[in-house]
């Protein structure tokens, strides 16, 4: 099997840098972007792994010129995994318009200009693979982190939607639900500035629940977070490349990596079909009369086959 060529964004720190050297050791071919990325990743550039300068908030006509630029390195991407990401703590009553531009810009928008921007040269190929980094808690969102819960709820929903429109096209999606890693995700986006979000909270009432929540991953982080950002990246790679344990599975269009992911979902979904079946009489309460539910069996059955073609 030819090497495949992988586009990866965020790439300088955590989770995406250990990507990138997995797929180098995989004998796959790398294009690693993010900010200052010469300067942080210049030691290991090689014939196998490429170096491009990418912002995902630049904006549409600045992404789509740096994706023309990626494709041209080595004639072709096969996978492009969107790892660019931020988090940070701050109460929603407090979150500013700029706090929120700023983490759906990173966590959602620029992964859509990315994603759209490489589609018509995927769709011209006849094949590829358009991963996400997602999070855990786009199913169980944690107080003070509203605004990247909800960005990485609509960032898995965005995969989900993504595949069915792609699948005519021999492209594949899947967003990787991952629980608790020691990163860098909360730290600032540039050198001398303070960590995104770290001002903590201006309204007193607030204090308390803060402040137990950061305790609580600042007093013993090992404890909360048990991924390891290597075994991470490893399980990526195997998904897209159909190897390791991902070998002889189906396609998947939501992955969860990590104890804490797997456990947290697991729990919240079958909560949420405990609270389905408890309000059923009153989700159908509201259908006009006369309505046939055989149409919605209709419905379904399709969407199925859709998922499934």
């Amino acid at each position: 099997m030819a090497p495949l060529v992988w586009l990866v964004t965020g790439t300088t720190s955590g989770i995406g840098r250990a990507v990138v050297e997995e797929i180098v050791a995989r004998g796959d071919k790398v294009i690693a972007s993010g900010r200052k990325v010469e300067e942080r990743l210049g030691s290991i550039k090689s014939d196998s792994l490429a170096l491009l300068e990418l912002d995902i908030s630049a904006g549409r006509e600045a992404i789509t010129a740096a994706i023309q630029s990626a494709w041209s390195i080595f004639g072709h991407i096969d996978v492009l995994l969107n790892n660019a990401g931020m988090s940070a703590m701050l109460s929603a009553e407090e979150a500013t318009d700029a706090y929120i531009d700023t983490m759906f810009t990173v966590n959602l928008f620029g992964q859509m200009h990315v994603t759209a921007a490489i589609l018509p040269l995927l769709r011209a190929q006849g094949h590829g693979v358009v991963a996400f980094t997602s999070s855990s808690t786009a199913w169980t969102p944690l107080p003070f982190m509203s605004h990247y819960a909800a960005s990485k709820a609509a960032l898995s929903a965005y995969v989900e939607s993504l595949r069915k429109e792609l699948q005519p096209f021999g492209i594949d999606t899947v967003a990787f639900e991952c629980g608790g890693c020691l990163t860098h995700l909360g730290q600032p986006r540039s050198e001398g500035a303070a960590a995104f979000g770290s001002e903590g909270t201006s309204v007193s009432a607030y204090g308390p629940g803060l402040m137990a929540l950061g305790g609580m991953f600042a007093s013993d982080p090992m404890a909360f977070m048990p991924g390891d950002p290597r075994k991470v990246a490893a399980g990526m790679v195997d998904v897209v490349k159909r190897e390791g344990l991902a070998a002889g599975k189906p396609w998947a269009v939501r992955v969860i990596l990590g104890s804490d992911a797997y456990d947290s979902i697991k729990q919240k979904a079958a909560e949420i079909l405990t609270l389905a079946d408890g309000w059923k009489d009153v989700s159908y309460a509201t259908d006009r009369d006369g309505y046939s539910h055989e149409t919605q069996k209709v419905y379904l059955e399709a969407v199925s086959i859709i998922e499934k073609e």
